[in-house]
Order: structure tokens, then sequence, then C-alpha cells
């Protein structure tokens, strides 16, 4: 319980903190001023531009002064004396607000937080305090990432599964050839083709002499059809038209301007299995050493027709 209190109490504290203005009383009424000036005057006016000093921020103090005093002069609300009471009233808060202008350019601190103000710019009147506008995505903008995002992570994921289904499917084959040769992945001496029944997926499969493997599908009216099984099939190098990046455009675009035959753009990925393939076998080719073919002798034909050849003369020579 006491334990449920303090963290309360800190989360309580926590977001107090977080939702505290960042601005001081000061910083206010700056803003306030602003605006009421803006409103007034124009929005591209500012409070040295009132007061008719082209220097802006470098003015110095006597020039602020100086701009004040003669200002004040022709805005004062005693040459409205004899105008409308509304007339009137209009005058003194103008006059207000101009000196309260004066008050700020002519006191350091808050001059240089006008400064920075007008340098940074003003935050906006949001209804419960005074807040920058943040940047907010239109809805394409919006759409766009979210379709980046979703393209980057299916992409990653379609890799990651197209790895472990090589890795399952070359594991399979060598379990069924291993099966079907006696636990050895060297294929028999008397060169026969294996059929077997695989436990783990309950299907019929064939080995060939030469290590492909067959599965055996059977239909419903005893017809046996062969299908290979090879890792080889499963495509790990992805091709750019799998992702969702190029084929939810892509969609659009057929569904739209391509039905056009000639400007129908086509999504089927290209995978050239066939070279992975002789790349491989070109690999097994390297690994087995080539047997040298021994030079034969000298050739007798004999009376009945048959044909020897003699002990190799250098071969003899060297043995002696």
């Amino acid at each position: 319980m006491r334990y449920s209190l303090v963290l309360l109490l800190g989360l309580c504290l926590f977001f107090s903190v977080g939702r505290a203005s960042p601005w001081s009383a000061s910083d206010y009424e700056i803003f306030k001023l602003n605006d009421k000036v803006k409103e007034d005057l124009g929005k591209d006016t500012t409070f040295y531009s009132w007061l008719n000093l082209p220097k802006g921020p470098k003015s110095s103090y006597e020039e602020i002064n100086q701009a004040y005093r003669k200002l004040s002069k022709k805005i004062h609300p005693d040459r409205f004396a004899g105008k409308s009471k509304k007339l009137r009233k209009q005058a003194e808060e103008k006059f207000q607000r101009f000196s309260l202008v004066g008050n700020i350019l002519r006191d350091r601190a808050l001059k240089k937080r006008y400064d920075y103000f007008l340098d940074k710019g003003f935050p906006k009147w949001k209804g419960t305090g005074y807040y920058y506008s943040k940047f907010r995505p239109g809805v394409a903008l919006t759409i766009g990432l979210l379709l980046v995002i979703a393209g980057v992570l299916q992409f990653v994921a379609l890799k990651i599964n197209r790895k472990q289904d090589y890795k399952r499917v070359k594991g399979l084959r060598e379990e069924i050839k291993r099966q079907a040769w006696g636990g050895s992945l060297i294929p028999p001496a008397d060169g026969s083709d294996r059929k077997i029944s695989n436990q783990m997926t309950g299907k019929d499969f064939i080995v060939k002499a030469d290590g492909n493997v067959y599965y055996v599908d059977t239909d419903e009216k005893g017809n046996q059809s062969l299908f290979e099984v090879n890792e080889n099939d499963v495509n790990v190098n992805l091709s750019y038209k799998e992702s969702i990046l190029f084929k939810v455009p892509v969609f659009f675009w057929n569904f739209s301007l391509g039905r056009i035959e000639s400007l129908k753009i086509d999504t089927t990925p290209y995978y050239n299995r066939e070279k992975k393939d002789s790349t491989n076998n070109n690999s097994q080719q390297v690994k087995e050493k080539p047997k040298k073919k021994q030079k034969r002798g000298e050739k007798i034909e004999l009376p009945n027709g048959k044909v020897i050849y003699g002990r190799n003369v250098n071969k003899t020579q060297r043995r002696k």
C-alpha cells in the first residue's frame, strides 16, 4: 500500500511536470501583447516597425526612447478629446498597448526575450496555452511512410522465411537419401532407384541413382506423378517484384492504365534456377579429381584377330 502511494505520487508529479508550461509570466505578457499588436496593425507588424525603428533589434536604448516619445505624442488619448466615446476608448487601449511595447523594448531582459522569439518565431495560442505548431504530415505522406515501413518489414520477414524453407527442404532431401541408401549419402553400387516411405511426412519418395529425390503423388484413380524435391526451387535471392513497395503501386497502375496491354507491368518475379543448378554441378565437378589415363604399350595383332598391347617401355625402364 505504501509503495502504491509513492508510485501514484511519482506519476502525478511526472505528469504535472510534463504538462507544466515552459514559458514564464513575462513570456506570456510578450506573447499576448504581440498577438494584440498584430491584430490591430497587421500580421507583419513588430514592436520595432510600430516605433519606426529600421535597425530593429540592433536599435540602441537612446533610439528606442526617442522613437517612443515621438510616437507617443501622435497617438496620445488627449488628441481624441473631442471624438466619440468609442474612439476615445480605442485610443486609450491602443496607447496602453503602446506603453507596454515601450516598457519591453526599454528593459534589457524583456527586450532580449522579445528579440529571441522574433528571431525563432512566436508560439501560437492553442486554447490552454502557447505552443509551437508541430509538423503534421498529410494523408498522402502518412500512407507513404506506412507503406515504406510495411514494405521493409515484409521484405525482411520474407527473406527469413525463404532461408528457413531452403534449410528445411535441404534437410528433408538429405534425410530421404540417407534413409534410401542405408544411412549414407553415397549412392548404391547397383545404380538402382529406391522407393521409400518417410515416417516424418508420411509420404512416398523415389530416390534416383544420381541423387535426385522425387515426391510420389497418387491421385484418386491411382495415377502417380513425380515432383522433384530440390532446395534450389526455393528462391532465396528475393526480387524487388515480391515486395509490396512494388506490388501495391503496380496493382493500381494495372487496374487503371495497365488495362491497355502495351502499358501493363509484369509482376512475375524472375528466378534463374538453371544458373544456380549449373553452379552447384560445376562446384561438384571441381571437387572430383580427374583420373589420369595410363599410356598403353605397342599394339600387337594376333593371327586369330585379337589385338593386345605390350608393356610400356618407359615404365619398365623406370622400374629397372
